[in-house]
C-alpha cells in the first residue's frame, strides 16, 4: 500500500527547487575559498548554531531516535544532552583558544606543524572515512524509510537526494550550507509540531495517558519501561548506563574541536566571541531538541500498544517515524514531515561533501600537487566543487553497499562504525595539546593501539566481526579514545625521536 499523494511528491518537489534555487543565489559569491569554504567569515552566530546542531541532528537522529525508544528505552536521550551542556566549558577551554587563532581551510594542518605532514594525511583520509559512514547512514536510513510508505526503490531515492543536495551545495558553498540548514531548522520543527498534534488527538489531548502507556510498556530488549531515563548498572555489555554515557560525553567533548565540519562552521563566525556564543546555544538547542522528541516516541510507542494490528507494517525501526507519518497525518501535515525529514538529510549531505572537498583540496590537492606550483584561488574553487561531486558519489556507492547489512539500528550502526575511525583523529589533535612533549611516534603508536582495541571489541560491521563479545559499542568507542591518547602519551616518552624517520621514509615511499 503506497501511502503518498500527489500533493507529497508536490511538497517534495517544491523543497527541492527552493533549496537548489538558494544555491544558485549565493553562487555568484564563489570566487575564493575563504567564500567557498568560510563564507568570508561574516555568518551570525546564531545561524552557525542552528547550521552546527542542523548538520549534527541528521536523519539518524531525527528517525534512529525514535527507532531506538520503540525498541529499548529513552537512556539515550536526555541525560546525554544535558551531560554534553555540562561539559561545554571543557570544549571552550580546550578548542577555543586554538580555533580562533588558527583560522584554516582544513584543520589537518594543525597536524603538520604539530607532527609531521604524514600525520596530516593520516587525519584527513580517517575524517575522509568517518564522514562517508556518517552521511552514508543518514542518507540510507532516510532512503529505506520512503521506500516503506511509497513503494519505490530506496536506491532512487540516494540518487535523487544526493543530486539535489550537491547541486546547492557546489552552487552556493559554505553560505548556502548554513543559509539552507536554517531553513531546514524550521522545517523539521514544523514537522514535530505536526506529529505531536496528531499524537494528542489520538489520544483526546491527554499527554499523561501517552506517558502512562509507555511507563507501563517494558523493552523486550532491554527490560525496562520505554521511558526509563537513567540507569546506572556497573555492566561493560549494557548500554547507556550513567556511567557509559558521563564516560563518552566526556570524549565527546574533547572530540568537538576535531571535527573539520564544525570547525569549518565556527571560523564563519568571523570572532572568538561569535564562536563561543555558537558553541554555547548549540548545545542548549540539541537539549531542547531531546526534549521534543523524546515525548514524541513515547506517543509511537504509546499509540503502537493502543493499536498493534498498525505495527505488522514496520519492518525496521526506524522505519516507525515514516510509517506513522504516511498513514496517520493529514496530507499537508504529513507532506511538512517529510519534508522535515529531508530537511535533516539535506544538512548533514551539504556539510559532509562541503567539508570533504575542503579537506581533499586543502590537505592533498594543494598541499602536493600545487606546492610547488602557481595556481590562482578561482581554480581552486572549482577543483574544490570537483572535489565535492566526486564524494557525493563515494556517498551513494556506500549507500548501495549499506542496503545489503542494513539489520541494526542507524543510531548503533554508526556508533560501531565510529568507534574503529573516529578516536585516533580526537587523540592525534589532543596529543598536540595537551603536552608539547608528545610526539609522532606516540600519536601513531597510540593510534594503532586504539584502532586496534576497537576491531577486537567491536569489529565492523559489514565486514568484520569482533573477536571479544560482552562489551557494547558505547565504552569501546569511549575506551579506545582513551586507549589512544594514554598509550601515546606514554609512548611519546619511551620511544626515541629517531623512529619518526622510519614513518617518514615509509611515507615517501
Amino acid at each position: 500500500m503506497y501511502l503518498l499523494g500527489i500533493f507529497d511528491y508536490i511538497t517534495i518537489l517544491i523543497y527541492f527547487s527552493g533549496i537548489i534555487i538558494a544555491g544558485i543565489y549565493f553562487s555568484k559569491k564563489q570566487n575564493t575559498l575563504s567564500e567557498f569554504f568560510h563564507a568570508s567569515g561574516n555568518i551570525p552566530w546564531w545561524a552557525v548554531s542552528i547550521s552546527n546542531f542542523s548538520t549534527g541532528v541528521s536523519p539518524i537522529s531525527y528517525l534512529a531516535a525514535a527507532g531506538w525508544i520503540f525498541v529499548k528505552d529513552s537512556r539515550l536521550s536526555i541525560v546525554p544532552s544535558l551531560i554534553g551542556l555540562l561539559f561545554v566549558p571543557l570544549t571552550v577551554f580546550i578548542w577555543l583558544p586554538l580555533w580562533s587563532r588558527l583560522r584554516v581551510f582544513s584543520i589537518y594542518e594543525y597536524l603538520e606543524i604539530r607532527f609531521q605532514p604524514w600525520v596530516r594525511s593520516l587525519g584527513a583520509v580517517l575524517y575522509l572515512i568517518t564522514t562517508v559512514i556518517w552521511v552514508g547512514t543518514g542518507l540510507t536510513t532516510v532512503a529505506l524509510g520512503f521506500e516503506q510508505v511509497t513503494g519505490i526503490d530506496a536506491r532512487w531515492f540516494i540518487f535523487l537526494i544526493s543530486v539535489a543536495g550537491t547541486t546547492y551545495t557546489v552552487l552556493g558553498g559554505m553560505r548556502a550550507v548554513i543559509w539552507t540548514d536554517v531553513i531546514q531548522f524550521g522545517v523539521f520543527l514544523i514537522g514535530y509540531a505536526a506529529i505531536i498534534f496528531c499524537l494528542l488527538s489520538v489520544f483526546e489531548w491527554k499527554p499523561l495517558e501517552i506517558y502512562r502507556i509507555a511507563s507501563e510498556t517494558i523493552s523486550l530488549e532491554t527490560g525496562y519501561p520505554h521511558t526509563k531515563l537513567i540507569s546506572f548498572e556497573l555492566d561493560l555489555s549494557i548500554e547507556a548506563t550513567l556511567w557509559v554515557l558521563l564516560f563518552s560525553k566526556f570524549f565527546f567533548a574533547l572530540s568537538n574541536g576535531t571535527t573539520q565540519w564544525e570547525v569549518q562552521r565556527l571560523h564563519s563566525t568571523g570572532s572568538r566571541t561569535n564562536m563561543l556564543k555558537a558553541i554555547v546555544w548549540g548545545k542548549v538547542i540539541v537539549l531542547g531538541f531531546s526534549l521534543l522528541w523524546v515525548p514524541i516516541a513515547w506517543g509511537f510507542v504509546a499509540f503502537y500498544v493502543e493499536f498493534p494490528e498498525a505495527k505488522t507494517a514496520i519492518l525496521h525501526p526506524d522505519q516507525v517515524l515514516p510509517d506513522f507519518v504516511a498513514r496517520q497525518l493529514p496530507g499537508m501535515f504529513r507532506s511538512l514531515v517529510f519534508a522535515g525529514i529531508l530537511a535533516a538529510l539535506m544538512s548533514t549531505l551539504d556539510s559532509g561533501i562541503n567539508s570533504m572537498g575542503s579537506v581533499t583540496t586543502n590537505d592533498f590537492i594543494r598541499r602536493f600537487y600545487y606546492a610547488n606550483k602557481r595556481v590562482t584561488e578561482t581554480k581552486l574553487v572549482v577543483i574544490s566543487k570537483v572535489m565535492t561531486i566526486f564524494f557525493s558519489i563515494i556517498i551513494v556507492v556506500f549507500c548501495l553497499w549499506q542496503m545489503e547489512t542494513q539489520h541494526e539500528t542507524a543510531f548503533e550502526k554508526m556508533g560501531k562504525l565510529s568507534a574503529v575511525f573516529l578516536p585516533p583523529i580526537t587523540s592525534f589533535f589532543l596529543l598536540g595539546v595537551i603536552s608539547k612533549r608528545t610526539n609522532t611516534n606516540g600519536a601513531v603508536i597510540g593510534g594503532i593501539a586504539g584502532v586496534s582495541f576497537a576491531i577486537l571489541f567491536n569489529g565492523i560491521p559489514g565486514l568484520i566481526e569482533p573477536t571479544i563479545h560482552g562489551v557494547n559499542w558505547m565504552w569501546v568507542a569511549s575506551l579506545a579514545t582513551a586507549i589512544n591518547v594514554g598509550i601515546g602519551y606514554v609512548a611519546s616518552f619511551v620511544f626515541p625521536p629517531p623512529l619518526e624517520e622510519v614513518f617518514n621514509k615509509i611515507y615517501q615511499s
